[in-house]
C-alpha cells in the first residue's frame, strides 16, 4: 500500500519537474520543461494535498515498521512543502547562484543523446522554453507586486549573464549537442537535426532568454528590496523562521542558533591558537591567517592542478582507510570535474549525486576559476566533505539501499532559491554528515601536518560563523559589511571568497546554518551511543545506522536510540 503511494508520488514528481527527471537519469520527460506559472503552483498544491490525504488514511492501516517510518517522513515532507507555498518562497526563481540562465545548460548536459529521437527531445525542450520564461516573469512580477524581491547582492552579474547568452546559434553552448552524433545516425539525419536545433535556438530559446533578461534588467532590478534581511520582507520574520525550520528540522530559534555559533567560534579559535603554537609561531590567529593569505606557496597555479591534487588526496590518502570506519562502500564511482565558468560565483567545491542506474557517477565539482579559493591546506577537509566519506559515500549508499523509496533516496539538489517551497532536502542531516566527515579526517589520519589540521579548523570555523552571520543578517539587524568582517577576522578565506559566501547566505536564508547544526547533532548522537555502550560501542555500526536512515535529524536520533537499546539488550 505504502509502496504504491510512494511510487505514484514519485511518478508525479518526475512528470511535474522534467528537469529533475533528467538530473536523476530518467529520460522519458526529456522533451518537457517544468512550469513556473501561478496556475502550476495552484495545481501542485492541490495534488500534494491529495497525496497527504492518502498518506494519512494509510497511517492507521500499516503495521510494517519500515513502511510506517517512510510514511511519517513522507507526510512531514509534503506538509512542509505546503507550508512553504504559504510563505511564497517560490517567488525568487532567478539569482546569481541559480536560475534557468545557469541551470538549463546543466540539464542539457545530463540528457542522453543516443538516437535521433533524443536530439528531437532537446529541440522540443528548447521550443518550450518561451512558455517557461513567461512563467518565471509572471512569478517575479507577483514578487514585485507583493514586495517580495531579492536584494542586489543576490542579483550580481545576472543581467550580464543573460546578455552573454546572446550569440549566434552555432556559437551557443546550447548548440554543443548538435556538434557530435553517434555512428548510428546517418549524415542526412544529422544535418536535419542540426537545422532543427539551430532553428529552435534562434527562434525560440534565445529570444525567450532575451525577453527574460530584459525583464530582469528593466523591471526587476529596479524593484529589489533595500534591506538584506529576509525578515525585512512582508511577513519576513515568519518567512525566515520557516527557512530555518526547513533546513534544520529542529525547534531552534534564530537567537538560539546565533548563540550556538558564537560558542563554537570561540571553541574552535582555541584549537587554531594551539596549531599556531605547534608551528612555533608567536602571533595571533588573525596574524597567522593573514600570513597564509599572502603566502603564494599555499596555492596551486591552475584549476587543473587543483583537480589533480584532489584526485591524489582522495585515492591515495582517504579511500584506503575507509573500511576501518565503514562496513561497506558504495559501488557508484566518483568523478572529479571543474565547474562551468557560469558557476564561478558559487562555492569552492560542490557535489552532485550520481544516477541510480550508475549511468552517471557522482560528480565532485571544483571551482578552479579563482585559485585563491582553494588553498592546499583546506583541500583535505573539502575532499572529505564533498567526496568520501562525505556526500558521495552517503548519497551513493542510500541510492543503493534495497527498498528505499525514491522520494527519500533522490534529493533535488537544485532550486535552493525556493527556500521552504521545496520538497524536503534534509539539509542538516546531509550537510551535517559532510562536516562530520571532515571531523573524521583526524581519526582517518587524513590531516598530515599542522597546516592541514588548521585547514579543517578554518573550514569548521567558517561553518560556525555561518550560524552567527546568517541569523545576524536575516534576524538581528547585521549589515553585509559586518558579516564579511566577522568571517574575515576568524578564517583564512580570501575577501572574494567571503563576499561570495555572504551573498549566498543573503540569497538562501537559513541554508548555511544546516552544516554546523547537523554536525553538532551527529556528534551528540555518537557521544550518547559511546557513553551508554562503553566498550561495546562500534563506530562502524553507528555509521551504518546513520547511513541506512536518512531523514530529519529527529528521525535519525530515534534510529540511533533503537540501535543503542538493541546493542545493550544483545550484550546482556
Amino acid at each position: 500500500m505504502a509502496e504504491k503511494l510512494f511510487a505514484d508520488f514519485w511518478e508525479w514528481r518526475l512528470k511535474d519537474s522534467p528537469e529533475l527527471a533528467t538530473m536523476i537519469g530518467e529520460h522519458k520527460y526529456d522533451h518537457l520543461l517544468e512550469s513556473y506559472s501561478a496556475d502550476s503552483y495552484i495545481e501542485r498544491k492541490r495534488v500534494v494535498e491529495e497525496f497527504v490525504k492518502r498518506g494519512k488514511e494509510l497511517l492507521l492501516k500499516l503495521k510494517d515498521k519500515w513502511s510506517l517510518s517512510c510514511l511519517h517522513i513522507f507526510i512531514d515532507a509534503l506538509e512542509g512543502f505546503l507550508r512553504g507555498l504559504e510563505n511564497k518562497g517560490y517567488l525568487y526563481p532567478i539569482s546569481f547562484l541559480e536560475g534557468v540562465h545557469v541551470d538549463l545548460r546543466q540539464t542539457v548536459d545530463f540528457m542522453m543523446f543516443d538516437t535521433s529521437d533524443d536530439y528531437r527531445k532537446l529541440v522540443s525542450r528548447y521550443s518550450k522554453f518561451p512558455e517557461q520564461a513567461d512563467g518565471i516573469i509572471e512569478l517575479m512580477r507577483e514578487g514585485i507586486m507583493l514586495k517580495c524581491t531579492l536584494h542586489a547582492a543576490s542579483m550580481k552579474n545576472v543581467v550580464e549573464r543573460f546578455e552573454a547568452l546572446q550569440v549566434p546559434a552555432e556559437n551557443s553552448p546550447f548548440y554543443v549537442p548538435f556538434l557530435k552524433f553517434p555512428d548510428n545516425i546517418p549524415q542526412p539525419v544529422r544535418e536535419e537535426l542540426q537545422w532543427e536545433g539551430k532553428e529552435a535556438i534562434e527562434k525560440q530559446l534565445l529570444p525567450a532568454f532575451k525577453k527574460l533578461g530584459t525583464f530582469v534588467k528593466e523591471e526587476y532590478m529596479k524593484n529589489l528590496r533595500p534591506n538584506i534581511a529576509a525578515s525585512s520582507l512582508p511577513g519576513g520574520k515568519e518567512y525566515y523562521a520557516a527557512c530555518l525550520h526547513f533546513h534544520l528540522e529542529l525547534p531552534l530559534s534564530a537567537e538560539k542558533v546565533h548563540h550556538m555559533g558564537l560558542a563554537e567560534v570561540d571553541r574552535i579559535s582555541e584549537g587554531i591558537q594551539q596549531v599556531v603554537k605547534d608551528l612555533g609561531l608567536k602571533m595571533s590567529n588573525k596574524e597567522f591567517m593573514e600570513m597564509l593569505r599572502k603566502e603564494k606557496s599555499f596555492y596551486h597555479n591552475s584549476g587543473e592542478d587543483i583537480l589533480k591534487d584532489y584526485d591524489r588526496i582522495l585515492n591515495e590518502v582517504i579511500n584506503p582507510k575507509l573500511t576501518t570506519y565503514f562496513k561497506s562502500l558504495p559501488k557508484s564511482k566518483l568523478k572529479l570535474q571543474l565547474m562551468d565558468a557560469s558557476r564561478s560565483g558559487g562555492p569552492a567545491a560542490m557535489y552532485l549525486q550520481g544516477t541510480p542506474d550508475f549511468s552517471r557517477p557522482g560528480i565532485f565539482y571544483i571551482n578552479g576559476g579563482d585559485v585563491s579559493r582553494s588553498p592546499k591546506y583546506i583541500m583535505p577537509a573539502l575532499a572529505l566533505h564533498e567526496g568520501n566519506p562525505g556526500h558521495h559515500l552517503q548519497s551513493s549508499h542510500v541510492v543503493e539501499l534495497p527498498g528505499m523509496p525514491a522520494f527519500r533516496s533522490q534529493i533535488e539538489d537544485r532550486r535552493y532559491n525556493d527556500g521552504p517551497a521545496h520538497f524536503q532536502l534534509h539539509t542538516a542531516f546531509i550537510e551535517g554528515w559532510g562536516l562530520y566527515s571532515e571531523y573524521l579526517g583526524h581519526e582517518l589520519g587524513t590531516y598530515k601536518d599542522a597546516y592541514e589540521r588548521f585547514g579543517h579548523l578554518s573550514q569548521e570555523t567558517l561553518r560556525a560563523c555561518r550560524l552567527v552571520v546568517d541569523t545576524g543578517m536575516h534576524a538581528l539587524g547585521w549589515s553585509r559589511d559586518r558579516a564579511i568582517n566577522f568571517i574575515l577576522e576568524r578564517t583564512s578565506s580570501s575577501r572574494s571568497e567571503v563576499e561570495s559566501e555572504i551573498d549566498r547566505y543573503i540569497t538562501w536564508p537559513g541554508q548555511a546554518c544546516a552544516y554546523k547544526i547537523g554536525e553538532l547533532k551527529i556528534k551528540e548522537m555518537r557521544e550518547k551511543a559511546h557513553q551508554q555502550l562503553g566498550d561495546k560501542f562500534d563506530v562502524r555500526e553507528f555509521h551504518q545506522v546513520l547511513l541506512d536512515n536518512p531523514g530529519p535529524l529527529t528521525f535519525v536520533e530515534t534510529k540511533v536510540d533503537e540501535y543503542i537499546k538493541a546493542a545493550l539488550k544483545a550484550s546482556v
